[in-house]
């Protein structure tokens, strides 16, 4: 039984050092915080909700679909990095009442840029204007 005991115990001891090295291995802080929680990732959601806005609204100005595509996956990857799997950031994303918050904000800002709803030229005054700057917004547009 000697013979048996010696490799079943060193099996045993191997094994729990390798759980108790996975339970002290850190855990990516910040995917407890939340997506929602998650500034750039909003951010990010935001200035895509305003551009989307501005070209549905302004009839002079475009979307560029490509480089809306690209910041996307880039917010995605940077959520990713984060501690956040895939498939909680799509669902995230795609969740009804995050859209809404994401909106809500999106038209405050709006508002606070001078925009007003029932003025499409001043969604094309903003538009040009982030467009002109460089900003996150205006990259995803373009003047037709």
């Amino acid at each position: 039984m000697t013979l048996f005991a010696s490799p079943l115990a060193a099996i045993r001891t191997t094994l729990k050092a390798g759980a108790f090295a996975l339970c002290c291995m850190p855990a990516p802080v910040s995917a407890a915080k939340g997506l929602a929680q998650e500034a750039a990732l909003n951010e990010g959601l935001i200035a895509i909700s305003m551009a989307n806005v501005i070209r549905k609204t302004c009839p002079s100005i475009s979307a560029r679909m490509l480089k809306a595509w690209f910041y996307i996956k880039t917010l995605e990857t940077e959520a990713q990095s984060l501690g956040y799997s895939a498939q909680e950031v799509t669902a995230f994303v795609k969740d009804p009442m995050e859209k809404k918050r994401i909106l809500s904000i999106a038209q405050e800002r709006l508002a606070d840029h001078g925009v007003i709803p029932e003025q499409p030229a001043t969604y094309c005054t903003l538009g040009l204007a982030e467009i002109e700057a460089g900003s996150a917004i205006g990259k995803l547009l373009k003047a037709k």
